[in-house]
This record gives structure tokens, C-alpha cells and sequence, in this order.
């Protein structure tokens, strides 16, 4: 009788121990909860800068993003255009003082890249921007963010011929609904005649008056969307006269009406206005000599120009 109780409980305590393994193995393979997620990251704290040469550094392998969490809140998705498949995710950093939540992802693979990861409260993904780079043969990326959580994005590029490499700073301002809006760039890269670098080149077009107008084959107005519909973001680069006139100037404009904008700059007493019509637009200014040489202006008439539409493979 001894015997068979003590069977009894060598069977209950095995029956005991296998529970608890499926029990542990079921909890680990359990989705992670938003909260949870962001614990995989450093809080970050500000002013923040994540610099190249630490993005050079190799990061240990244990310290990447596990398979199913980059699967779970579709990381490997989000950035499979910009880093491709066989790529490591490590957690980087997380800044909670945000309206809505950011996260510093870095991917190691045949380049080192940073992304900033844009989520809702909720954990809802809602946008974002690489922000870093460290690779052969490309420029050099890094960035910051300031306290009030102004995005810098700063590039770094030695082109042929030079010595030093060329210096390009983005200034973005981030919207609590997630919007990147670039308000400011700074370029040492050197331009030829005719050559010219447009910092919203890449930027949304959708509006119907947005696109870029040109005059002559150096001048060209670009309009981009706007955080909202009632603004625009432009960028004027004129070169007149064999290039003895070469003025630009960049900022936010905002519609006075369906055909008309205006801009208005917060450091000097320059008033632009846009006045679209057929597909042009006409520029006349006031007082933006702090822009521009005192022989060259702004206004003129400008043509848009057709976009090129991509080939659709049938």
C-alpha cells in the first residue's frame, strides 16, 4: 500500500512539473502588450543625439529585438523597403514626454541604419523617417532631438574631387499627429551652373497646385503639401543672368484663397505672393532683399512642369 501511495505522488509531482513547462513555454510565446514592448527599450532622455561613429559600433547579437516581437508590431514590414530581409532590429531608445510615442530602432545588416519609429498611445503604428547611416560608399547619417523634440538630421557626403566631405542639416518639426515637416535646411555641398539642391524634392505633392514650376532652365519654384491644406511648403532658386544673379529662398506658405498664397517671414519683413493660374504661377515680392543680391528678384512667371509618371509593369 506504501508503495502504491508513493507512486502516486512521484506521478503528481512529474504531472506537476510538466505543467508548469507548458505553463513557462506558453507564457513566453504570449504576444507582448504595448507597455511590455516599450520596456525593450533605454528611456531616453533629452536633448538626445545618437551619432555615427556609435552606430559604427557592433552590436551584440543578444541584444536584438527578438523574431516574434519584429513580427508582432511589424517592424521587419515597416522597414523592409529601406534595409531589405536579412537584417538584425536592436531597441535603441524611447522617449515617453511625447504626445505620441517614439521609438530609436537600429538595423544591422550590409549598412547600419537608425530609424525613428512613430506609435500611438495605443500602439498604433502612424510613421517613420531613417535617420541614420553608416555604410560604404554612401553618406553618413546621424541625428538629434532637442528638447522640445525638434528632429535635426544631419548628412555627410565626400564628393568626387573633394577634400572635405560635403554637410547637408534638416531641421524637421514632428506634429503630434505624426507629420515630419521639413522647416529648414543648411547645405555646404557645392553647385555648379545650373545645379541647384531642392531640400523638398522628395516631400508629398498630392495638393492639385503642388509640383514644380520652372522658368528658364535654372529657376524653379517647388510647392510641396503643407501640415495642413490651408499651408504649402516652397523652396525658390533663381539663376538669372549667366549665373550673376543666384538667389533661393525656403519656407511655409499659407492659401489666402483657391488660386492664391502668401508668405510672410518671422525674421525680416519679406512678403512673397503666389497667384496660380493654368498651370503657372506668378511671384511677386516685397522687402526680400535679405534673400537675394540687389540686382536679382523673385518675381516672374513660372510654368509647371509634368510629372513623369513611373512605368507600371502589366
Amino acid at each position: 500500500m506504501q508503495r502504491i501511495l508513493w507512486l502516486i505522488l512521484i506521478f503528481g509531482v512529474l504531472a506537476s512539473c510538466k505543467s508548469k513547462q507548458q505553463t513557462s513555454k506558453t507564457d513566453e510565446d504570449a504576444p507582448l502588450t504595448f507597455p511590455e514592448f516599450r520596456k525593450l527599450f533605454a528611456e531616453g532622455a533629452l536633448p538626445y543625439r545618437l551619432a555615427s561613429d556609435a552606430m559604427a559600433t557592433k552590436l551584440a547579437d543578444s541584444t536584438a529585438l527578438k523574431t516574434k516581437v519584429v513580427k508582432q508590431f511589424q517592424i521587419d514590414s515597416l522597414l523592409k523597403d529601406d534595409v531589405g530581409e536579412k537584417v538584425k532590429y536592436f531597441p535603441v531608445a524611447y522617449f515617453k514626454e511625447a504626445p505620441i510615442d517614439y521609438f530609436i530602432v537600429q538595423t544591422q545588416g550590409k549598412a547600419t541604419k537608425a530609424f525613428l519609429l512613430l506609435f500611438d498611445k495605443k500602439g498604433n503604428y502612424i510613421n517613420k523617417m531613417m535617420v541614420g547611416q553608416v555604410a560604404t560608399g554612401k553618406p553618413t547619417i546621424d541625428f538629434s532631438l532637442d528638447k522640445k523634440l525638434n528632429l535635426k538630421v544631419n548628412t555627410s557626403e565626400l564628393m568626387p574631387g573633394a577634400k572635405t566631405p560635403a554637410t547637408k542639416e534638416e531641421y524637421f518639426d514632428v506634429s503630434q499627429t505624426g507629420a515630419f515637416t521639413l522647416v529648414l535646411t543648411n547645405s555646404s555641398a557645392p553647385t555648379g551652373p545650373g545645379q541647384y539642391y531642392n531640400p523638398i524634392d522628395t516631400l508629398s505633392h498630392k495638393h492639385k497646385l503642388s509640383g514644380n514650376y520652372t522658368s528658364g532652365e535654372n529657376s524653379i519654384i517647388s510647392i510641396r503639401d503643407g501640415e495642413s491644406p490651408k499651408d504649402f511648403l516652397f523652396f525658390i532658386h533663381i539663376s538669372k543672368d549667366k549665373g550673376a544673379c543666384v538667389a533661393e529662398i525656403d519656407g511655409t506658405g499659407r492659401f489666402t484663397s483657391a488660386t492664391t498664397g502668401q508668405f510672410r517671414d518671422k525674421n525680416s519683413a519679406c512678403v512673397i505672393e503666389f497667384t496660380f493660374t493654368n498651370n503657372k504661377v506668378a511671384i511677386s515680392e516685397s522687402s526680400c532683399g535679405a534673400y537675394r543680391g540687389i540686382q536679382c528678384s523673385f518675381e516672374g512667371t513660372y510654368t509647371k512642369k509634368k510629372e513623369v509618371k513611373k512605368a507600371t509593369k502589366k
